[in-house]
């Protein structure tokens, strides 16, 4: 059962992102307060006690991924939607990166060899996330709580990260494919 737990903390943030529009729709804002806050913070625990226990496995690990861009695109789109029009560049900033990865997985040949997770993640990556889930988060709360330039500079910030994801993301994949060409030359 334990060797589950990981997997079930990530699940819950793919359940959140389907709930966020709902809850926004609804104007149920502590709900969705409280919610985020949970999926956020399952966000660091899941990975952290895969490791610890010794069951990090690569379903997981794009579980994660997916999960976690579920929950920012979401709740990007219901902030959009629902709130601010400032968080639009976030929401570009998050498909582009999901579309390098999509678009490298595929071309890497992780379907045909079964493995779904060739990706590496970045030290910018992991950051980036870290900020888009606090500007999301203090995003919510500016609703109730006047903190807008707090919120400006988070969203600048953040969609700074994205692009130095991105920019990193296919220089990873850039240096991988030449390396692996290298590898089949000899």
């Amino acid at each position: 059962m334990k060797k589950h737990i990981p997997n079930i903390l990530t699940s819950f943030r793919t359940i959140v992102a389907i709930l966020v529009p709902i809850l926004f729709y609804f104007n149920l804002y502590n709900a969705l307060i409280i919610s985020l806050f949970i999926a956020l913070s399952s966000d660091m625990i899941d990975g952290y006690l895969a490791r610890k226990w010794k069951v990090v496995s690569t379903f997981g690990k794009m579980l994660d991924a997916i999960g976690d861009k579920l929950l920012a695109i979401s709740t990007l789109l219901s902030f959009i939607i629902f709130i601010d029009s400032n968080f639009t560049c976030l929401l570009i900033g998050e498909i582009v990166i999901a579309i390098i990865m999509i678009y490298f997985f595929i071309s890497s040949g992780a379907l045909k060899e079964r493995n779904y997770y060739k990706q590496e993640s970045s030290i910018y990556g992991k950051i980036k996330t870290v900020f888009l889930f606090i500007t999301l988060a203090l995003g919510l709360l500016s609703y109730k709580i006047e903190i807008n330039n707090t919120i400006t500079i988070l969203i600048i910030t953040s969609f700074i990260l994205q692009l130095l994801t991105a920019y990193t993301y296919i220089n990873i994949y850039r240096k991988k494919g030449k390396n692996e060409k290298r590898e089949i030359k000899n």
